[in-house]
């Protein structure tokens, strides 16, 4: 589900009810509706690490209010590069992942 800003619960089940009357469906409920497929709930968890990885280095960026822009200059890239990377139409290799994670200041642990 989308996370809708500082609105009240009885807001959020508005907007719900209104999206669901005009057709809309939840993320969450197409997602858990995806992953029956065995073939796609495969496909989505070995997604998993890239995405973590994704939404580390976005809520940095934001967090520490830092443009796509000066993240490629800290990095010796192209904004867009970032901005494909962040929307998921690129996947890195881990060394060029590894030049954006230190121009946010973030580090990645595995375990």
């Amino acid at each position: 589900m989308v996370r809708m800003g500082k609105r009240s619960t009885k807001e959020q089940k508005t907007f719900l009810a209104r999206a669901k009357k005009l057709g809309y469906v939840p993320f969450e409920h197409m997602r858990r509706e995806l992953l029956k497929d065995k073939e796609t709930r495969t496909l989505y968890e070995a997604g998993a690490l890239e995405r973590a990885v994704r939404f580390a280095i976005i809520r940095k960026r934001i967090e520490k209010k830092l443009t796509q822009a000066q993240i490629a200059k800290r990095a010796n890239m192209q904004q867009a590069a970032i901005a494909r990377f962040e929307t998921g139409e690129s996947s890195p290799t881990l060394k060029t992942a590894s030049r954006i994670l230190a121009a946010v200041g973030a580090k990645v642990h595995v375990s």
